[in-house]
């Protein structure tokens, strides 16, 4: 799945893997343009949970990418 940061300069990849370490559960990583930005330190028990904290990463991140208006 493919985010475009808020200004264009991102273009984050969300990946969503079996576990390597806890069979049956999920890790996730957030890239941009292949290069690494975050990833899940813990296993999620579905691969839908796993996906939605990384999301909502990617909003978080996003929202980092707007620029600050000063009133």
């Amino acid at each position: 799945m493919r985010l475009m940061g808020a200004n264009g300069g991102h273009l984050y990849t969300v990946e969503v893997r079996p576990s390597r370490h806890e069979p049956g559960r999920f890790t996730w990583a957030i890239r941009d343009r292949g290069k690494l930005v975050r990833g899940s330190y813990r296993p999620y028990p579905s691969e839908g949970a796993a996906r939605a904290i990384a999301l909502a990463e990617v909003e978080r991140l996003i929202g980092q990418d707007e620029p600050q208006v000063d009133d």
